[in-house]
Parts: structure tokens; C-alpha cells; sequence
């Protein structure tokens, strides 16, 4: 039974191809028999309007890539505003010491008697070198940092009070930083003039990690 079915079906199916067959023959056989029966103008004018239609067909080709291309460079171009305004929130935050961060830097180590406005002062230095963030022992320094006279051996910062000695670290250049405090007449040989009693140690750090800001 399902072999006759299956025979019954490819029977159909080649009937139909060659249905379609022979109509395709005879639609070419009679498309040319009449192109041979247009007169020599009539085929020039079809002529001319398949070439204009070609000539439409390319330009709007032409239009959809333009288009595509523009689709494309603009897509481009979003996603690089995006990125550049993804590193500009990254900086800020830095800067406002809103997020932790690491990298190469420098240390200053003060060991002895030191004052909050010594300090304020090279916590100024460092930022006009170029530091990108700075912490005072185990904390950040923002924008809106103080500092202030503590118990003796002792600074108030952001209203907490820090035990010396003081370790000051800020990542940025790590050779622009360094010079800038220890280059003749910088502000680290005037606090050795100044505080004769205290050690000042500069060092270059590859890597170092500052917390947040503890209350921004």
C-alpha cells in the first residue's frame, strides 16, 4: 500500500516538473518570437528601459550600502562616546575618592614631630605634581580632606584622629613625583630645615593600593 501511495506521489511530482518545464519553454519560445516581431525602434526603447532600470537598481544598491555604512560607523561612534564616558566616571570617582584604587607611586615616610599644616602642604605638593590619589597612613585623602591638631604625637584627619608615624602615599608618575619633592629646594628639604628632629624617607613604589574614602 505505502509503495503505490509512494509511486502515486512521485508521479505527481514529475508531472508537475514537466508541466512547468514545458511552460517555461514555451514562455521563452514565445517571448522570442515576439522580440523577433518588434521592429528595430521597439527594441531599442526596451532596451534603453532595461538599462534604466539597471541603472535604478545599482543606485539603489549604492543607497542601501551608504546607508548600512553609516548604520555602522554610527554604532561605532556610540560605543565610543560610552567607553570614553566609562573612563571619565572611572576618573572621577578616583578623584573624588570615592573607589578604591592601585598603581605605581611614591611614599613618604615621617618619623618625628610633624604638624597639620606641614602635612596639608605636601598633601598640595603631591596633587600639583600630578598624584591621582593619596591616603595618609590607612586613609584616603577627597577633596574636601582636613586636617587638624591632635594629642601630641598625634593629627586629626577628617575629624579622626592618626597616630604617627605617617606614611604618605600617592600613585601617578612615579619619577615626576619622586623629583618633586626631593629636587633641590623642594618642599622635602625645606621640612628637613624645618623639623630637624623628624626623618623624611621618599621611596618609589611599583604597586601600591589606597582605600576608599571612609565617609564620602
Amino acid at each position: 500500500m505505502r509503495s503505490r501511495t509512494g509511486a502515486l506521489t512521485v508521479a505527481v511530482v514529475a508531472l508537475f516538473l514537466g508541466v512547468l518545464v514545458v511552460s517555461q519553454f514555451r514562455s521563452r519560445e514565445a517571448f522570442s518570437r515576439t522580440l523577433q516581431q518588434e521592429t528595430p525602434e521597439t527594441l531599442t526603447t526596451l532596451i534603453a528601459d532595461l538599462s534604466d532600470r539597471n541603472r535604478q537598481l545599482r543606485d539603489e544598491i549604492f543607497d542601501l550600502r551608504s546607508r548600512l555604512e553609516q548604520a555602522r560607523s554610527s554604532i561605532a561612534g556610540g560605543r565610543g562616546a560610552l567607553e570614553e564616558s566609562e573612563r571619565e566616571l572611572a576618573h572621577l570617582q578616583v578623584f573624588s575618592a570615592r573607589s578604591a584604587v592601585s598603581g605605581p607611586g611614591i611614599a613618604v615616610r615621617i618619623v618625628g614631630p610633624f604638624d597639620e599644616r606641614a602635612l596639608s602642604d605636601l598633601v598640595n605638593e603631591l596633587r600639583n605634581a600630578g598624584a591621582e590619589a593619596i591616603a595618609v597612613n590607612d586613609r584616603r585623602v577627597g577633596p574636601r580632606t582636613w586636617f587638624g591638631p591632635g594629642p601630641e604625637g598625634t593629627l586629626v584627619i577628617d575629624g579622626a584622629q592618626a597616630q604617627g608615624p605617617w606614611i604618605v602615599r600617592a600613585i601617578g608618575a612615579v619619577e615626576v613625583l619622586y623629583v618633586g619633592l626631593t629636587r633641590t629646594g623642594g618642599i622635602v628639604g625645606q621640612f628637613q630645615l624645618i623639623y630637624d628632629r623628624t626623618r623624611f624617607d621618599v621611596t618609589r613604589e611599583p604597586l601600591l593600593r589606597l582605600p576608599a574614602l571612609s565617609s564620602p
